[in-house]
């Protein structure tokens, strides 16, 4: 892309060299003790922060662990050995993406079998959020992740990458994932590594595309390094693959958000002068979820079933939770 190129260009001496950008994104560059060291330090507090924050429902402590996290490193170092062709630092950065994945995955499922009785899963918005994603998330990803490769490659809009972590999800949806496998909901598990998977190959292609047009495959091919065309079919194999259940998930929640409103306008109506509230009404995986909050004893819930089954099929579970934790299937 010329227009990128030139608008990279355009940055003069504020571009990063390769050998610069080879020294921030691999960690067997340089000082690899040191680069080694701060990483698995800030990936385990980040890891901590996240689940407590999911757990816990505090956007706060979550956007805290963005912060932190150094989890986009390594992403980043894939999408730049692939431009640059270098099999050691590609295979690398792979395996410090798998084993902080592990880690981060490890430590949300410790925190959540320790703590996940403060909050029933379906009513927690870190986690409701983080278990359906659509082609709306993938476009979001690809966009955050050309905004944090142009960051990373001048050095004049550098300060926009604490900006760009926090718009990416990366840690607190394996924080998800971790918490979710802990308490058994393989569903919700699996819709949080989905978009993990999203996001993260959202990054690389990003990186790719800008990391190519700052040039680095050129000054790579100077010093007798080729881009291998193997690791870019994989790639784009790895992106169809990711589309085909995206744009499913997409269609599903165009129905959903049909049955939602539905689900919701029957929800108030039911509550309507019995001093009972409708704190909102969401889809959780493949479950509708009506919170409610309200003294005393709830209404009597067949009126509210027989509204709800006249608009939502039978085989899609709808939950009425209580603020007391009560659950009831309708």
């Amino acid at each position: 892309m010329s227009w990128l190129s030139k608008v990279i260009d355009a940055g003069g001496d504020n571009r990063y060299g390769l050998d610069d950008i080879e020294d921030s994104l691999f960690l067997t560059a340089g000082n690899r003790y040191a680069k080694t060291s701060q990483f698995w330090m800030l990936l385990v507090l980040a890891s901590i922060i996240a689940a407590g924050g999911v757990v816990g429902d505090s956007t706060p402590a979550v956007i805290g662990a963005m912060i932190v996290a150094p989890l986009a490193t390594p992403i980043y170092g894939v999408a730049l050995a692939t431009v640059t062709g270098s099999r050691r630092n590609l295979l690398a950065a792979l395996l410090l993406l798998v084993e902080g994945v592990a880690v981060n995955v490890l430590i949300g499922f410790l925190v959540g079998l320790i703590s996940i009785s403060r909050m029933p899963l379906d009513a927690n918005p870190q986690i409701t959020g983080r278990t359906a994603p659509t082609l709306l998330d993938l476009g979001i990803a690809v966009t955050v992740g050309v905004a944090g490769s142009f960051a990373l490659v001048r050095r004049d809009v550098s300060n926009i990458l604490a900006g760009v972590a926090i718009a990416i999800s990366l840690v607190p949806v394996l924080a998800v994932v971790g918490i979710t496998l802990g308490s058994g909901r393989l569903d919700l598990a699996w819709g949080a590594f989905v978009l993990f998977l999203v996001n993260a190959a959202a990054i690389i292609v990003a990186g790719v595309v800008v990391f190519g047009a700052a040039g680095y495959a050129r000054l790579a091919a100077e010093r007798g390094r080729h881009p291998g065309r193997r690791a870019k079919v994989l790639i784009a194999v790895f992106v169809v693959a990711l589309l085909i259940p995206l744009t499913l998930a997409s269609l599903r929640t165009l129905r959903y958000e049909q049955w939602v409103r539905a689900t919701d306008a029957a929800a108030r109506q039911w509550v309507r002068g019995t001093g009972w509230q409708v704190e909102n009404v969401s889809q959780v995986a493949g479950d509708i979820v009506v919170k409610t909050i309200g003294p005393g004893t709830s209404p009597p819930i067949d009126s509210l079933r027989g509204a709800v089954r006249a608009h939502v099929p039978r085989s899609v579970a709808v939950n009425v939770i209580e603020d007391s934790g009560r659950t009831t299937g309708l």
